[in-house]
């Protein structure tokens, strides 16, 4: 049996491969708006795919209609929620289609600009963020850091991560790593969950 890396698991860790410049400018952002429901976690994907690119003002606007509609259906089930979501920013982006097997995979292609922001109180990202497993991505992926909108740093909130071209279509797994505070005292929880990003050609 395989020994386990101790330091994959860890939330503290940053896979250092992912922090390099870019170089390239991204030619698309695209948004996952992580909320949860009653019975389950809701990820709203969407982009600025057929409109000009976000500015700061236009993802900060997201993030509070996210927010304020999550807030007002504080106790409605996953798929009310979704629906809520999806009328509250009709018009404000270009929601990304497609069924996948887990609500955290993502397509993307190269140059995208990737932002994951987190709304459930008392919840945020621990420091590494994110992690890809099996594969080495620092080919694909790049410019890992905390966002900041407006000159505010939105740790530890909201991260943004670039990709980069890619020839052939591939898939990746990753691990977002994700701290939740607990009702008793202090006391915290660290989530990794595991979706898969199919990143293809530009």
């Amino acid at each position: 049996m395989a020994v386990i890396d101790r330091d994959a698991f860890d939330g503290a860790i940053v896979q250092q491969e992912l922090e390099g410049v870019c170089g390239l400018t991204p030619t698309q952002t695209q948004l996952s708006l992580i909320a949860q429901a009653t019975n389950g976690f809701v990820v709203m994907h969407g982009s600025d795919v057929g409109r000009e690119m976000f500015d700061d003002a236009e993802i900060s606007q997201i993030f509070v209609i996210f927010a304020e509609t999550v807030n007002d259906f504080s106790t409605a089930d996953a798929s009310t929620l979704r629906t809520a979501v999806s009328a509250a920013l009709a018009g404000m982006w270009t929601p990304c289609s497609g069924e996948m097997p887990c609500p955290f995979d993502q397509a993307a292609h190269g140059r995208t600009r990737m932002i994951f922001h987190v709304h459930v109180p008392g919840w945020g990202f621990e420091p590494a963020r994110i992690k890809f497993k099996g594969k080495d991505p620092s080919g694909s992926f790049c410019g890992l850091d905390w966002l900041t909108l407006n000159g505010e740093n939105c740790k530890p909130y909201s991260f943004q991560l670039q990709t980069k071209p890619v020839e052939e279509p591939e898939t990746y797994e990753f691990a977002l790593f994700i701290k939740s505070s607990q009702d008793a005292g202090d006391q915290a929880t660290g989530i990794i969950i595991d979706p898969a990003l199919e990143l293809t050609p530009p």
